[in-house]
């Protein structure tokens, strides 16, 4: 042992001493000051303290530095530790079972993932296109310590729920006059006789005066088809089941009889909640719907709130408390509200989901289930849905009654709006910049929204046109609700006539004047391809597409689809390009 050291040299004991003479391994002393003028002095010439003198060890028998090895060189090495710089979990002196430490030198796969903002500065946008959340996820379980009611231990308020009343000439309307009608508009009805009868003007459906008044004002020429039998089937007081495509006034049907239905029930009391409530999928669905019904709202002296995330709880709370008869909310924000019990649905009796469909696909059922716990059982419930699925059958009959009435404009399965007039051309990836710029330089004087597949695209796209002296704005996920909201004013006032776009606008945007809907490539699904279209000929109105349809090589989903869009243009009667045709026959 004597031969691994030698006498240290009395100049290097002089100056560690006269560095700090207390003793190194005094708990006390050990700031940075001293750490590292004496600490580091002595270690970087191999002189170690054993608390009562000093040592020099041979350079070959010393251990390396901390900075010069791993913990999978030398496990049993510990570097002092004074001020907690290694966590206990990488120190392999404490315990050596664990993940190997990613030292500054040698970098070791330790198996955890990098932090989140070291993420994000490599992907500054969310790249997860798919919008689905799993049932299993923490979100998917938001809203399971909702309390089931039991409904016993109430007494619940005798609502009134049937006002089904219709004028002497709608009334007195025969049964053919009633299936020409309903053929000239291609409405089907189903369900338990006796069904009700379809109105054809505002005068023949009997609303409140002032409703009247406001429709008249608003310049509503006539009813939709969805309305001529979806306000007569909710005036009736059943449970209505709606099937329609966008832009057929789906939000003026369930609206109107929902007022006439809170103006007959009893008022409100401090603390009770709304009696009617409109579920959406998406928060500018329902910022739309607020807003198309606050004329309606504040005419007739009620109280509505908006209920959805992105933005501060506190003003909706504010609103909560005030009170509400009406409140229009996404399930996300309403099920906190429930949860922090600053609000209930016990004085629920008239119960919409729109879009119900769409909110399904989002992975919103495990909420619509914990929301519709806290409904009283003897509620009325709307149920509008562009397409019929399995699982929104299933919904359905599950929670809708036995007299349920079904109504169905169009074809079953989903189709586009025959007012639009569709193009498509087939591109390559190289091509898709040129030429939707090339088709937007000739169509300048129109309002355009365009969809895009990707976040960055979108900034992509509106930097480009902002150089081409456009005015041209971009929307999608990664944006705050006020710049969104900010984004959707502008669009809908006339400031910016360009709107670059993800699937975030696909449903619920509801801007009468959109003239051209341009899709940079075709999405996945075609539901999502006719949903994206039918932004434009709203109303009576009439508008124009364009599918840029990119295909660089054979791919069996591209072939697929395009059968599908060919299959789309042929219900349309619309013109086909050859190579579009050409790409469906490779379906196999």
């Amino acid at each position: 042992m004597r031969s691994e050291f030698h006498t240290t040299p009395l100049i290097i004991i002089v100056i560690a001493f006269i560095t700090n003479s207390l003793s190194i391994t005094n708990k006390e002393m050990f700031n940075r000051n001293y750490y590292t003028p004496c600490h580091i002095f002595l270690v970087n010439r191999n002189i170690l303290w054993n608390g009562s003198c000093f040592l020099i060890r041979s350079k070959s028998t010393i251990a390396k530095l901390h900075s010069q090895i791993s913990h999978i060189d030398n496990p049993v090495y510990s570097p002092p530790d004074p001020f907690k710089y290694y966590p206990n979990e990488y120190n392999s002196g404490f315990n050596s079972n664990k993940a190997p430490y990613h030292g500054r030198f040698n970098k070791y796969d330790h198996g955890h993932r990098i932090p989140y903002y070291q993420r994000r500065q490599s992907r500054p946008y969310n790249t997860i296109n798919n919008y689905q959340r799993q049932n299993n996820s923490a979100y998917g379980q938001f809203g399971n310590r909702l309390q089931k009611i039991q409904w016993n231990d109430y007494d619940l308020v005798e609502i009134k729920k049937d006002f089904y009343n219709l004028s002497k000439e709608a009334d007195t309307r025969s049964a053919e006059d009633i299936e020409t009608l309903l053929a000239d508009n291609s409405i089907l009805m189903d369900g338990q006789p006796p069904l009700p009868k379809p109105v054809n003007s505002f005068d023949e459906a009997v609303f409140n005066p002032v409703i009247q008044q406001l429709l008249k004002s608003s310049g509503f020429q006539e009813p939709t088809p969805i309305q001529k039998v979806g306000w007569t089937s909710c005036l009736t007081g059943r449970d209505v089941i709606g099937i329609s495509q966008t832009g057929s006034g789906k939000t003026l049907t369930f609206l109107l009889p929902g007022l006439l239905h809170i103006l007959a029930q009893p008022p409100l009391s401090p603390g009770e909640g709304p009696i009617m409530l409109v579920l959406t999928p998406t928060r500018e669905l329902c910022i739309q719907i607020s807003e198309e019904s606050a004329k309606f709202v504040k005419t007739l002296n009620l109280r509505g709130a908006t209920i959805y995330g992105g933005v501060s709880r506190y003003p909706q709370l504010q609103q909560l408390q005030r009170g509400a008869e009406i409140i229009v909310a996404t399930p996300g924000r309403l099920v906190d509200f429930l949860e922090t019990n600053n609000t209930n649905l016990r004085r629920v009796s008239y119960l919409v989901l729109d879009e119900a469909d769409r909110m399904l696909d989002m992975g919103f059922e495990n909420q619509i289930r914990n929301i519709l716990s806290q409904v009283r059982p003897d509620k009325q419930i709307v149920m509008f849905t562009a397409t019929w699925p399995k699982d929104i059958k299933m919904l359905a009959s599950e929670f809708c009654a036995n007299n349920t009435i079904y109504i169905q404009v169009g074809d079953r399965e989903l189709s586009v709006n025959p007012r639009i007039t569709q193009h498509v051309k087939v591109i390559n990836s190289s091509e898709s910049k040129s030429a939707v710029l090339d088709y937007l330089e000739k169509h300048r004087d129109k309002k355009i929204l365009i969809f895009c597949d990707f976040k960055r695209l979108c900034d992509q796209m509106c930097q480009e046109l902002r150089f081409r002296n456009f005015k041209a704005l971009s929307l999608h996920g990664d944006k705050s609700q006020t710049e969104r909201e900010r984004v959707l004013n502008m669009f809908k006032n006339g400031n910016c006539d360009v709107l670059i776009a993800t699937d975030v606008a696909a449903r619920g945007l509801d801007v009468k004047d959109i003239n051209v809907i341009i899709n940079m490539d075709m999405p996945k699904r075609t539901s999502d391809y006719i949903h994206r279209i039918g932004r434009t000929a709203r109303g009576e109105k009439t508008g124009e597409s364009m599918l840029f349809f990119v295909y660089d090589y054979l791919d069996p989903l591209k072939c697929k689809l395009a059968s599908e869009v060919v299959e789309i243009l042929e219900r349309g009667n619309q013109e086909i390009p050859q190579e579009l045709l050409d790409i469906a026959k490779c379906k196999k």
